[in-house]
């Protein structure tokens, strides 16, 4: 499913328009982005946990020069499911 798709079927579920709902998606995903860069977690009940993860620099081999190179290191987020959130799932 993808980002249209989504906004589509929550509009369905709500009786809310497109456009209602594609804000608040977008608004959610930048409140998640602003609260991580500052370095705090994003905690949602029966949801799952938003926090930042930091990569360390590694060497990588390219298999067709042989070569060596560096990769930079990075922030990303990450998220984790609670476990009723998995279970439901399965």
């Amino acid at each position: 499913m993808n980002k249209t798709e989504f906004v589509d079927l929550l509009s369905k579920k709500t009786k809310m328009p497109k456009t209602k709902c594609e804000l608040f998606l977008n608004e959610f995903k930048l409140m998640i982005l602003e609260v991580c860069s500052k370095g705090e977690d994003v905690t949602l009940r029966n949801f799952g946990k938003f926090s930042l993860q930091e990569k360390k620099a590694r060497r990588f081999l390219n298999p067709q020069t042989k070569r060596y190179y560096v990769c930079k290191p990075k922030k990303i987020i990450n998220f984790k499911g609670f476990r009723n959130f998995k279970y439901a799932m399965n």
